[in-house]
């Protein structure tokens, strides 16, 4: 950030920002001095001396003739740093608490209308959603998609990534077609390391994520391209989709050792 731009975001005005970046260039200088620096017409200066004496921004020394020199910023701006650091603390406590009221969710609390049909943008912003609210666990089932790009892959690991690294503990089954892909096999090597618990099976019946004992989410592929996801927050529901997602789970074998065999 330029630092008039700066400046004025401190709480400062056009002119007195710029009369207290010409004093900090020297130390000190008279209105006569600041006049001949500073694009402020002179009654002007002697308003934003006032304005920044006032506000602790700069010092008058007096004498046959009045020197102005600045504060120091670190001492200048320390409570107003000190202002914005509480306020932006109490902003992100806030946030935490709307959003633990948002995704509080319990039994007697089921909305009437428990299935969501998402499609587009809708899905991702869906998936983010359910994913900053997770607490304990991700179970996740993936379809091998051809039409996988680095790029894709990528984000995905990210994601990923940044749930581990929050103590969430995720499991996740992969189709073993998805091994012939070189950017699967690096990414599943990374989450591996970071802590994703990964197995392996022949074929997985549809792309599916369980958020805790919370919602559930999987999606369908149409004929005319394109998917539909679609969001269960019904705990029955919820449930009978752990459960098969365990069944799963248990005829899996372990992607650490498939992947040492394939290189």
């Amino acid at each position: 950030m330029e630092s008039l731009e700066l400046l004025r975001a401190l709480g400062l005005s056009t002119y007195e920002a710029e009369v207290y970046r010409a004093l900090l260039k020297v130390d000190k200088a008279k209105v006569q001095d600041l006049a001949r620096v500073v694009a402020v017409p002179r009654p002007q200066i002697y308003v934003a001396l006032g304005a920044l004496l006032e506000k602790g921004l700069c010092r008058e020394i007096r004498g046959k003739v009045t020197f102005y020199s600045a504060v120091a910023p670190g001492t200048a701006f320390r409570g107003v740093l000190r202002k914005e650091e509480e306020l932006l603390k109490a902003k992100a406590d806030g946030v935490r608490a709307l959003n633990e009221e948002h995704h509080r969710l319990e039994p007697e609390s089921v909305p009437a209308s428990f299935v969501q049909v998402l499609r587009g943008r809708q899905i991702r912003h869906s998936i983010d959603e359910l994913t900053a609210a997770t607490a304990k666990e991700l179970l996740i089932s993936l379809k091998y998609v051809k039409e996988q790009t680095p790029k894709s892959v990528s984000g995905a690991v990210r994601a990923e990534t940044a749930m581990l690294e929050r103590g969430i503990h995720v499991r996740c089954l992969y189709e073993q077609a998805a091994l012939q892909h070189p950017e699967v096999r690096q990414a599943l090597r990374r989450l591996t390391e970071k802590g994703e618990e990964a197995r392996l099976i022949e074929s997985v019946p549809m792309d599916l994520m369980v958020f805790d004992r919370r919602a559930a989410l999987f999606s369908l592929a149409e004929e005319r391209g394109g998917v539909t996801v679609f969001v269960f927050a019904h705990p029955s529901l919820v449930e009978s989709m752990r459960l098969g997602f365990d069944r799963l789970w248990e005829q899996g074998r372990d992607v650490s050792r498939e992947l040492a065999n394939v290189e």
